[in-house]
């Protein structure tokens, strides 16, 4: 016994032995050593460990959502409804974002495991990475196909007669989802009264659906039966009324935005003197010339229609997000009224431009019955006003006025990839004080291409198979030769 613990502790205390051990040890400590490091980094939130470098940051949540992520005050749950191995990317990276806030959380459930789970909260059918936030008693279903939209109005219709279906490439997946969070969240949302009584154009469903989406409820309201404009009224909107108002109604607004109201008006083309509307305008420094805007410069209308413009864009808080864009966002305005700014005439109420023709556009009064829009001698030209926001610094009262009362609809809004209606909602937004949605915007997945000519690729295509090839095979070579000489 005691020569085989002697012959141990001189195995032990070889050199051999130690150096394997040594070597051991490391290799354990190293292990050691990638396994914490793994452990911290997987910790961490992914937006450290996850570095966004696509162009339009992609894969990163803007300003305005972290602003209200950051300010709940309630636990908000995100259920994230796919299959297992159907998860979409770019939606998994935008809701490893939101998870990041303490208080939100991001639970991934399986429809086909748990078939009633979404029936809690929709009656829709549900497709792969839809989504379900919920707070409290409160919640709100989004599809995963309205987190996509288009930017190609041409390609779109392209895809759809030769292929069967539509081309997508903008993801609205943070606006829905911020949007969602809002609504769920909130405990009572702001109500925007739309006007009755004066022949209104009003708005589609689909644009109000759009205003659901941005938390804005919707009543109608007859003020020739109403006493007052309600309490709870965030906005009253004025869609394209063809008839005036009367001295009763002119007085109850006029009461309320005294108050510090809100107004959302568009325009319709109307012979009748609307004098009580004009002058409701002038109250906020606006003047309605009327007839029809037309262009005369090709680069400010659509091909072929010189009545629909397609204006600049005024710098404020409504238009900042489109003018930030990559590429910018082109606005079309149909048969547009123009306005004017009559700021000089009164102080009070401060007047921005969002919308304005070129400098050589003018204006067809008395369109009925007109067989020409070509310009003739007595036509107004000017740059002009197609939508302007104004706000007194007094009261606090804003108004945002477009005009044109069909502009925001799916027939011209789809022309221009949506951008019509964005700025709608831009403007709803910045009336209802929630001008962090303002800054959340569609993303665009459209890659740019680096494009060569056949010469240029044909010497890229040489470089690459023969030069580079050769370059290595003579350095090599070299390298062989100065050894053989050592």
């Amino acid at each position: 016994m005691k020569k085989l613990r002697k012959s141990l502790r001189a195995c032990f205390a070889t050199r051999s032995w130690r150096a394997g051990a040594y070597s051991v040890f490391a290799a354990v400590l190293v292990a050691a050593i990638a396994v914490v490091a793994n452990l911290a980094v997987s910790a961490l939130p992914s937006s450290v460990t996850q570095l966004d470098l696509s162009e339009n940051q992609l894969y990163s949540i803007s300003e305005g959502t972290g602003q209200v992520l950051a300010s709940l005050d309630r636990d908000v749950q995100i259920y994230w409804l796919v299959q297992e191995g159907s998860e979409q990317n770019t939606l998994r990276q935008l809701l490893s974002r939101y998870a990041e806030y303490q208080r939100v959380s991001v639970t991934q459930v399986d429809p086909v495991r748990y078939p009633g789970f979404a029936g809690d909260y929709t009656d829709q059918e549900v497709t792969d990475n839809s989504v379900v936030v919920v707070c409290g008693e409160r919640s709100m279903y989004v599809p995963y196909e309205d987190m996509w939209t288009y930017s190609d109005y041409e390609m779109y219709n392209y895809y759809m007669e030769y292929y069967g279906q539509p081309y997508l490439d903008v993801f609205t997946g943070e606006e829905k989802l911020t949007g969602a969070v809002l609504y769920a969240s909130s405990d009572q949302l702001p109500v925007l009264y739309t006007l009755t009584g004066h022949g209104e154009t009003g708005v589609s469903d689909s644009v109000l659906s759009s205003l659901a989406l941005e938390n804005i409820q919707t009543e109608e309201l007859n003020l020739l039966t109403a006493e007052a404009v309600p309490a709870d009224c965030a906005v009253l909107a004025l869609f394209g009324p063809v008839k005036d108002l009367t001295d009763r109604e002119l007085a109850l607004i006029e009461d309320y935005a005294e108050k510090g109201g809100r107004l959302l008006v568009t325009t319709e083309y109307t012979a009748q003197p609307l004098k009580n509307f004009s002058k409701l305008l002038a109250d906020f420094d606006l003047d309605l010339v009327g007839g029809y805007v037309m262009e005369s410069d090709p680069s400010y209308y659509r091909y072929g229609y010189i009545d629909l413009v397609l204006p600049s864009l005024g710098a404020h808080a409504v238009t900042a997000p489109m003018l930030a864009a990559e590429g910018g966002y082109t606005v079309l305005m149909p048969d547009a009224q123009a306005l004017r700014d009559t700021a000089d005439e009164r102080t009070g109420a401060s007047v921005t431009a969002l919308l304005y023709s070129s400098g050589t556009s003018y204006v067809k009064q008395n369109v009925e019955g007109l067989t020409s829009y070509e310009q003739d001698d007595e036509d107004e030209t000017g740059s002009f006003l197609l939508a302007a926001a104004s706000e007194d610094k007094d009261t606090g009262a804003r108004l945002v006025a477009f005009g044109s009362s069909q502009f925001m609809e799916p027939e011209f809004s789809d022309m221009v990839s949506g951008a019509n209606l964005d700025l709608f909602l831009n403007g709803a937004d910045w009336l209802v004080d929630q001008e962090q949605s303002i800054s959340i915007h569609p993303k665009t997945l459209s890659s740019d291409y680096l494009s060569f000519t056949d010469s240029t690729a044909n010497v890229l295509k040489g470089a690459l198979t023969v030069a580079v090839p050769v370059l290595f095979l003579a350095a090599g070579v070299g390298i062989f030769v100065k050894r053989r000489r050592r």
